[in-house]
């Protein structure tokens, strides 16, 4: 699992938060999860942070079209992964 600490508000949160994001579309099957950053948790922009299969963050636009998309194969697809059978 990956838990990010909580900001330090005034310190670097370059290692925290997503500064920038890509409009490029993420492919499903490089992506295990996601998490979602608000300006309500101390980040300067609001992103989906989709992490991928070897640990990687790749930041992208909250409201993206195929964001939003993702974020919900991710969320069917993880209820049936969890199950251990037919």
């Amino acid at each position: 699992t990956c838990s990010f600490p909580p900001p330090v508000h005034g310190g670097n949160n370059v290692l925290d938060c997503c500064l920038r994001t890509s409009d490029n579309p993420i492919p499903r099957r490089i992506v295990q999860r996601y998490q979602i950053q608000l300006v309500q948790d101390g980040c300067e922009i609001p992103a989906n942070v989709f992490i991928t299969v070897r640990g990687k963050r790749l930041c992208a636009p909250l409201e993206a079209p195929w964001a939003v998309r993702l974020r919900e194969k991710l969320d069917s697809g993880s209820a049936r992964k969890v199950g251990a059978g037919p």
